[in-house]
């Protein structure tokens, strides 16, 4: 350890002054109130807090990239899993493939065929923030197989791998749907086929039949569609800026439209609505709704859909939210549904939609069904 020693004529106080630094002698002869603030370094510079008018333009890209560039999910082809496994008990093989729409962009697409093949077909639509690995990160696969049937799912446009960079809610998408079932058909003239979409792609499902009323397609699932988007916009208004004026809500909704229109090429997806399509339906629909759903309510979207569809429908409500994973007893009554609606003859169907149970000698059920909600 080092001493300091005074040097001669200057007592010890006077020492340890002078060991001082001269800057430090600055500071400590300055009072607080003129004190110099310590500088940030170059690394800690200060942030400055964005201006009003700046956070409302960013909530507004916000609100505008939520209805035409939501979050992108990036993946590889071998997140789906092995080309060939076993899927309860049932051998399935996995083929990627690709098709080309309308708009020239390329739709990266995957089909799940059962050993043996059957006319059976499940299309797999997903949500606008998803992509095909839906199908094997839920139950989707197995209750599939356990149909024997073949699945097929694929990256809508400005989804997943595939090409593009917007979506439109289902107006460009239910021309994607067209081309898949183009493909599907061409393999197998005799399919028969049923979709299966959540949100985005329940609308999909939706406008998809009301434009082409194909009879290939035998049923409908539709978990949590919106009404309208003109209703899903007023109910996220309501929900976050209850107090909001009329006025003001007109005015954003006029904005946003005009922003939306000239980031897919003119297309107005303000005017999406399912309720007409519903209205026009032929083919047997079970709808699924989350009661906690504060995007797409079941109150005011799922409910009023299915009093408006014209054909035989259901709904299944459960406790959960617009994203949440669906409880295995929905995909137990879906399998009852589908089941019956790949049957030759609509009694099975009927039943199916009025609760009774599976028809004799039909395929067992993956579990006993549960207590619906």
């Amino acid at each position: 350890m080092s001493t300091s020693v005074a040097k001669p004529g200057i007592d010890r106080r006077q020492a340890s002054v002078a060991a001082v630094p001269e800057e430090k002698m600055v500071e400590a002869r300055q009072t607080p109130q003129h004190r110099t603030p310590p500088q940030p370094g170059p690394g800690k510079q200060k942030k400055k807090k964005p201006s009003k008018i700046a956070m409302v333009r960013m909530g507004y890209e916000q609100l505008v990239c939520t209805v035409v560039r939501p979050p992108r999910v990036s993946y590889g082809v071998e997140d789906l899993g092995m080309p060939c496994k076993r899927v309860n008990g049932a051998f399935v093989e996995r083929v990627d493939f690709e098709v080309a729409n309308d708009r020239g962009e390329t739709l990266r697409c995957s089909r799940w065929a059962p050993n043996p093949a059957t006319r059976r077909h499940i299309l797999y639509l997903h949500s606008n923030s998803s992509c095909r690995l839906a199908v094997v990160r839920s139950p989707l696969l197995a209750t599939a197989a356990s149909l024997g049937a073949t699945l097929v799912a694929f990256d809508f446009a400005g989804c997943g791998i595939s090409d593009g960079d917007v979506v439109t809610l289902g107006i460009h998408e239910r021309a994607d749907v067209a081309k898949l079932i183009a493909t599907i058909k061409a393999r197998d003239p005799a399919a028969q086929i049923v979709l299966w979409g959540r949100s985005m792609g329940a609308a999909s499902a939706l406008l998809y039949c009301e434009a082409y009323d194909d009879p290939a397609v035998s049923a409908l699932v539709l978990d949590s569609p919106f009404l309208s988007l003109k209703t899903l916009a007023d109910d996220v208004v309501k929900r976050v800026a209850p107090k909001a004026p009329r006025c003001g809500v007109a005015c954003l909704l006029c904005c946003l439209k005009r922003s939306v229109k000239s980031r897919t090429g003119g297309v107005d997806v303000m005017k999406v609505s399912c309720e007409p399509a519903a209205r026009k339906a032929t083919r047997p629909a079970l709808f699924v709704s989350g009661v906690r759903d504060v995007l797409a309510p079941p109150k005011t979207h799922g409910e009023p859909l299915e009093r408006a569809y014209a054909a035989p429908s259901k709904l299944l409500t459960f406790d959960g939210e617009h994203n949440s994973p669906r409880p295995r007893w929905i995909y137990e009554e879906t399998r009852a549904f589908l089941l019956a609606a790949f049957a030759p003859d609509l009694e099975p169907l009927r039943r199916a939609l009025e609760d009774a149970p599976a028809p004799a000698g039909a395929d067992a059920p993956l579990v006993t069904k549960a207590t619906t909600i």
